[in-house]
């Protein structure tokens, strides 16, 4: 402290002796005076001294910078102390400690003691010749003060401090990455929650799942049977599904699956249905490559195609049932006990066997009339004339266009043009006209 008093006094004097060296050198005096050997001499000793002085005066503004600095440092390290209770409290008590020691600096008054005692020793010697003689006694005060380590201990206790404080600014480092690290977690925890919930929610679902995987097990059941190659409609209805409709059914036991209605009520079910026909929505007037694939809808009015015929009736005795329902409401129907349909090379020829039993009466297999039995005869279309009549094609004259197995020609035959167009006798005598025909059915069930 007295080295900064000593600085300040410095300060004060080298501004006397600089004015008085500037009047010296801009002539104020007389040059011819008898004082001015001396006053030069007073001012090569003012320029010692004035050197000494701003030697010391760049020491004590240096370690003026340094405290300010350190003090700066302090107050930047109290700041970033201020994220942590305990370090804050740490600190708080560490600049405290500091400004103590600060305040007790500014309130010591010995520099400012020595400040005037210095004052008023430049004073004195603005006015003594006997510059040397002070010089000497102001050196021996600078030697002295120059002892006095009062103020470098004072640094050295605040470098320590300082530096005690960059550990802890280091530690405030490390708590910082530490609550980074925290945060981090913190957020990986909240990500956890969410998918712990999500978890939850799975969970609730899984379970809601296995309280249902029952039902959904027969479910599946049901699909694959459903989905199950069968071969027929009696091979369906075995698998227990017994309500009429459409399913595929594979006779070729391959991938090429066929969908047909089947009837699974009339005659103890399982029944194939091969024709079906409601209303005139699709026309019987068809080619022989059209039969031999099949047409129409299973839902409602279809030909099952003669190859599919043929493949379900090979090699196994198969009945046949022969249903019409007029439209004013009468049903009939004719149930022949054997049925059976060679392949193309053989022009799809029919194989028809008794007993007949129905309401129909038989028209197919035992008539009684020159050129009706069916039952040998191949299949005839428009493009293919196998009937035994020499004179015309039958499904050209009496069929309207329509594939059947005709004699010379026919005394039953359903696939006749439906209304306005004529067909002529589908099941004669019974039903002569096709106008009065609403639907018919013509279905097949191996034995």
């Amino acid at each position: 402290m007295e080295r900064m008093m000593f600085s300040i006094l410095l300060v004060i004097f080298i501004s006397i002796s600089q004015a008085r060296t500037d009047s010296l050198l801009t002539g104020t005096y007389d040059p011819n005076s008898t004082s001015l050997i001396n006053d030069r001499r007073d001012i090569r000793e003012i320029d010692v001294l004035r050197q000494i002085i701003n030697q010391e005066t760049l020491i004590r503004l240096a370690v003026v910078k340094d405290v300010k600095a350190i003090v700066d440092d302090v107050s930047s390290v109290k700041r970033s102390m201020a994220s942590s209770e305990t370090m804050v409290y740490t600190l708080q008590q560490t600049v405290e400690r500091l400004q103590k020691q600060i305040d007790s600096l500014s309130q010591n008054n010995t520099l400012q003691q020595n400040l005037e005692r210095l004052q008023r020793q430049v004073d004195s010697l603005s006015q003594d010749n006997s510059l040397q003689r002070k010089v000497e006694a102001l050196q021996r005060q600078v030697d002295n003060l120059s002892k006095n380590n009062t103020l470098v201990q004072t640094v050295e206790t605040l470098e320590s401090q300082v530096n005690s404080l960059r550990k802890d600014n280091a530690l405030q480092q490390k708590v910082d990455s530490t609550k980074r690290r925290v945060d981090s977690l913190s957020k990986e925890n909240e990500r956890i929650t969410v998918n712990q919930n999500k978890i939850q929610e799975f969970d609730q679902m899984f379970k809601i799942f296995k309280e249902n995987i029952t039902d959904i097990h027969e479910d599946v059941q049901i699909v694959k049977k459903v989905l199950k190659v069968h071969t027929d409609c009696k091979d369906i209805y075995q698998n227990r599904y017994t309500q009429s409709g459409v399913y595929p059914i594979n006779p070729f036991g391959n991938e090429n699956q066929v969908n047909v209605y089947c009837d699974m009520e009339t005659e103890g079910g399982g029944w194939t249905a091969i024709q079906k026909r409601r209303g005139g929505s699709v026309t019987f007037n068809k080619t022989w490559a059209e039969y031999k694939r099949g047409f129409g809808n299973p839902s409602d009015t279809y030909w099952i195609g003669n190859d599919v015929i043929h493949q379900l009736t090979k090699g196994n005795n198969s009945s046949f049932y022969v249903s019409i329902t007029l439209r004013n409401g009468s049903s009939f129907h004719e149930l022949y006990h054997q049925f059976s349909v060679s392949d193309e090379s053989d022009k799809y020829r029919l194989f028809l066997g008794g007993p007949a039993i129905g309401t129909l009466g038989d028209r197919m297999l035992s008539t009684n009339t020159y050129g009706a039995d069916l039952s040998g005869m191949y299949f005839s279309t428009p493009d293919r004339d196998n009937d035994r009549n020499s004179k015309y094609n039958c499904a050209v004259v009496y069929g309207g266009g329509g594939g059947w197995w005709y004699n010379s020609c026919h005394q039953a035959y359903l696939n006749g043009p439906w209304s306005p167009g004529y067909w002529f006798h589908p099941w004669s005598p019974l039903v002569k006209d096709g106008s009065e025909v609403m639907e018919t059915l013509m279905m097949i069930k191996p034995h």
